[in-house]
């Protein structure tokens, strides 16, 4: 999906937002948005794995059960992911089975992500096409973590 700088930048701007609901929440400082080829959000969504007591309830899986129940289906592979750090093994393979080609990242993975598997091992091993953007806003998205880190 062919988006210009500005348009992504906006766009991850909005997960940052979603990002700071997160972090009042008590939760992991992390977001995703759902987005069509024109740029439009679908769904938003973040982390909520410690204010449900749930580990898997990260922001990729929120997003992906919120969006197959709005649009009735299980087959996501028009839409792109979008979101503040690189997707962990568990979220990038479960975008992987809801179809999902497209991903644009901020920040990277954080270094102590475990099991360490990056979302470019997950590609190298997928037999679907992925397309993986990284870097936009990547020095904010990775302060707001930081920080957040902090509280």
């Amino acid at each position: 999906m062919n988006f210009s700088k500005g348009i992504k930048e906006n766009l991850m701007r909005i997960v940052m937002k979603e990002v700071d609901i997160a972090i009042k929440e008590g939760n992991s400082p992390f977001a995703a948005i759902l987005i069509d080829k024109k740029g439009n959000i679908i769904e938003k969504a973040h982390n909520t794995a410690k204010s449900m007591c749930n580990p898997v309830l990260h922001a990729e899986i929120n997003l992906i059960s919120e969006a197959c129940k709005k649009l009735n289906t299980r087959d996501l592979s028009k839409y792109c992911i979008m979101s503040n750090a690189w997707s962990c093994s568990m979220c990038m393979s479960a975008c992987i089975k809801a179809k999902i080609k497209n991903f644009i990242y901020g920040a990277p993975s954080e270094s102590d992500m475990n099991p360490n598997v990056t979302i470019f091992d997950i590609k190298e091993k997928s037999i679907t096409e992925i397309n993986i953007e990284t870097g936009i806003l990547k020095e904010e998205c990775q302060l707001q973590i930081e920080n957040a880190r902090k509280i």
